[in-house]
């Protein structure tokens, strides 16, 4: 109780009761933050870019924009993945380059998505991503040869998988994509499941910790609700994504405990300055308070602050992805590791 009362902190003026504004919204949808990670070509991007789309996320012009602008260079198939993949060089190579990051809301969740890339010259990126992670969708190509290119040597999945079980995720959705090249095959999908089980078990993953589901990114099929499509229920019928998504159980965050924040980026911004990304862990931190920068012990002051969709607020608590702007100090006193209050 003493600790808390400390931290009811004055912020431009007035006060704010964080965990008592958390009290009062006990009951509203619990936030995760699912890394999406897998093997280059897997089809991530386009897989969660087709989702967001279907929970209407994304307008009708800007998804025009998008595939006229695609098949402009001759890449139609890449207006979904567009969604996620926005910068010049994503789009002209076609993988994802950074960890690209937007919120969204499922009937039962609020999800902070992290789309990670999967080609092997930006693992570094790929890990800044997963170590923000509750929990992981393993995307994996069901394509003879795809499942093949990205398991074996050589292929990104097993590394991926290793990552983000080293980072600390315990349950792992495994998307098996593109399951219309194969005709919604089960025998092609049984495969896929059953290589995937044996190795997931030698990293440390349970079979409960484990949820498998067909999924075409490309079609949209079983992503938001369940697949019509006869050949894949005549023998899967358990739910779509979004309803895996909704049947995870949120991990308790620790809001009552000191403020710690995993730094993952830092960048000085043209008008707000010195600013600093990542994923608060425990407690909460307040605009105008004093943070200390670890392990430096460097004091600085929080300046502003904006969650990942850039909405401008006076406080982050654990679980959430935000942006600090700070003061006080330079860019030589912050690194990839951890501020403490």
């Amino acid at each position: 109780k003493q600790w808390y009362q400390r931290r009811v902190a004055i912020t431009a003026g007035k006060d704010i009761d964080v965990l008592g504004i958390l009290n009062s919204k006990i009951d509203t949808q619990p936030l995760i933050n699912v890394a999406v990670v897998g093997h280059v070509d897997a089809g991530k991007s386009t897989l969660m870019g087709h989702l967001l789309c279907l929970l209407g996320h994304v307008s009708k012009k800007e998804l025009h924009k998008n595939k006229t602008e695609s098949q402009k260079l001759g890449k139609g198939s890449f207006a979904y993945a567009w969604v996620l993949d926005e910068t010049g060089e994503e789009r002209e190579r076609g993988v994802t380059i950074d960890v690209a990051q937007t919120r969204f809301q499922t009937p039962k969740k609020t999800v902070n998505l992290l789309d990670a890339p999967g080609h092997k010259d930006f693992v570094p990126n790929m890990i800044s991503g997963a170590s923000q992670a509750d929990f992981a969708i393993l995307v994996v190509d069901s394509t003879p040869g795809g499942f093949e290119a990205g398991f074996e040597q050589g292929g990104q999945t097993r590394e991926h998988v290793v990552l983000v079980r080293a980072l600390g995720v315990q349950t792992l959705i495994v998307a098996v994509n593109k399951m219309e090249n194969v005709a919604w095959g089960k025998e092609r999908y049984d495969h896929i499941s059953g290589e995937l089980t044996v190795f997931l078990k030698t990293v440390g993953f349970k079979n409960s910790e484990v949820i498998f589901v067909p999924v075409s990114g490309l079609e949209g099929d079983n992503l938001l609700e369940k697949s019509k499509t006869p050949t894949l229920t005549e023998w899967y019928s358990g739910g779509s994504l979004v309803d895996i998504i909704d049947g995870l159980e949120a991990p308790k965050r620790c809001y009552d405990r000191p403020f710690r924040l995993i730094v993952t980026d830092v960048f000085k911004h043209p008008q707000m300055g010195l600013s600093v990304a990542g994923k608060v862990d425990s407690g909460f931190v307040i605009m105008g308070t004093p943070v200390v920068i670890m392990p430096g012990g460097t004091t600085a002051m929080i300046k502003s602050m904006t969650t990942v969709d850039d909405k401008s607020v006076d406080y982050s608590v654990a679980g959430e992805q935000c942006i600090l702007v700070v003061g006080g100090t330079d860019q030589t006193k912050v690194s990839s590791t951890r501020c403490y209050f």
